[in-house]
């Protein structure tokens, strides 16, 4: 399906300007000289939820695309009763993104990051010949794995090895990624995310190639605000508070500004959504400066401390050493102008979160997930929010031990291996680019 671009304009967070979408649909950043912002999209109508569309694209009208993504679904909204209960809250809704059946929720990747492809791949125009980079912490990686290859969407994910058994496929899914549109690179040692960032923002700048955008990119944000979106239509109302854990943030942003819109919007009613946002101790930058209200980030350089704080994380997907918090639209906005809270969780407090979700609730979850859970427990503990108060937590993946009893896995090698040498120096790109290139060479010639 095909959609006019005019039902959206893009607007810069700083300065207002306007646009409309370039050629390739992939408009990432303001033309004009100011310090770093992120556009947002405005859209021409109300919130117009179709029901003749398929997935997530029932809210098609409130995300920046042009054409359907096939086999995205949309996320499971329920009235919690056993952890409700567990935490002492009349009003707790759980938007569920992972596979669960008998909560009518059927994601295959098991993780929320399906909803980004659903914006980002919508945008591309259905003729078009470049790679579209994309660097990953694991599950950003699976979703698009599995959405680019089902689409025959050229794309080339870029992980840190010790991710590497985060991409898997279904069979069915499997003999999709036997066309070879999708590619696999991997970055060997002790590389982290922010490592992959790097590599990927090097292969993006050659020929055939662009990035995906990661937080720039409107299309990731507004697919992942139909979390809220989706919530909103089964509660009646926006809710008070929103919880969520963050590693980048931008599902922070996204929840943000789609609670934004329905406020205009008016259909949903008047109130701001409260964001409640949590990270995996021992590394938690955005929690670090947003308790001290600095917008100015610390910067994390490549020492053998950092590395270790990020290793021995749980939730390994949350570690991002720049995530975007300072920039104009960014986290902190998010956060001030939400009057939001961040939260800082232990390994332990994660897993118990997981075993009470559990017993109560009758699914496992996502590591990310559990952090968000041990949050809830946290803000109740601390008075932030109220036994009546209207709250959603956003359990951003789960079900992997139910989806992986009723489907076959199939773990997806690399197509090819750096070494972390290959993107230090004058010489790394250079050396990125010799070998893209005899990958590429290897497969279509």
């Amino acid at each position: 399906m095909e959609y006019k671009e005019s039902h959206y304009s893009l607007r810069c967070a700083a300065c207002g300007s306007e646009y409309g979408e370039n050629g390739n649909g992939f408009l990432l950043s303001c033309s004009r000289n100011h310090p770093p912002a992120l556009l947002r999209t405005f859209y021409r109508e109300k919130l117009e939820i179709r029901n003749d569309l398929p997935g997530v694209f029932r809210y098609s009208n409130w995300l920046p695309v042009r054409r359907i993504i096939d086999g995205i679904e949309c996320p499971s909204v329920y009235k919690s009763t056993g952890l409700a209960k567990a935490a002492g809250l009349d009003n707790l809704f759980i938007s569920f993104s992972g596979y669960w059946p008998e909560k009518h929720a059927f994601m295959k990747t098991c993780s929320f990051k399906e909803l980004e492809t659903s914006g980002v791949l919508g945008r591309l125009p259905e003729n078009n010949s470049g790679t579209i980079v994309v660097s990953s912490a694991g599950n950003t990686g699976r979703a698009f794995l599995k959405a680019c290859s089902e689409n025959a969407i050229n794309a080339l994910i870029v992980i840190p090895e010790k991710a590497l058994s985060s991409l898997w496929l279904t069979g069915n899914s499997a003999g999709f990624y036997g066309s070879r549109t999708v590619k696999i690179a991997v970055l060997r040692g002790n590389a982290d995310y922010f490592d992959a960032i790097r590599l990927g923002r090097i292969i993006s700048s050659m020929d055939g190639f662009f990035a995906e955008g990661g937080a720039k990119n409107v299309g990731r944000r507004d697919g992942m605000g139909v979390v809220v979106l989706s919530a909103a239509e089964t509660i009646g109302v926006i809710p008070d508070h929103y919880f969520q854990a963050v590693g980048s943030g931008t599902g922070g942003i996204a929840a943000w500004e789609a609670g934004e819109r329905l406020l205009r919007d008016g259909a949903y009613g008047r109130r701001i959504m409260h964001l409640h946002l949590s990270q995996n101790e021992p590394f938690t930058p955005i929690k670090d400066a947003w308790e001290k209200r600095d917008r100015n980030l610390k910067i994390y350089a490549d020492d053998y401390d950092v590395k270790m704080r990020i290793n021995s994380m749980r939730a390994s997907v949350l570690s991002n050493r720049k995530p975007p918090y300072s920039l104009t639209g960014g986290l902190y906005d998010a956060l001030m102008y939400s009057s939001g809270y961040m939260y800082g969780v232990s390994n332990e407090e994660s897993v118990e979160a997981g075993k009470i979700f559990y017993k109560t609730e009758g699914m496992d979850l996502d590591p990310a997930a559990e952090v968000a859970v041990a949050s809830l427990f946290q803000a109740v503990k601390m008075e932030r929010v109220k036994r009546k108060d209207i709250i959603l937590l956003n359990i951003t993946g789960g079900g992997y031990r139910c989806f992986k009893k009723d489907n076959e896995i199939v773990y997806i090698k690399p197509d090819i291996v750096f070494d972390l040498k290959d993107i230090q120096g004058v010489s790394s790109t250079e050396k990125v680019e010799e070998k893209i290139a005899l990958l590429y060479e290897k497969v279509y010639i």
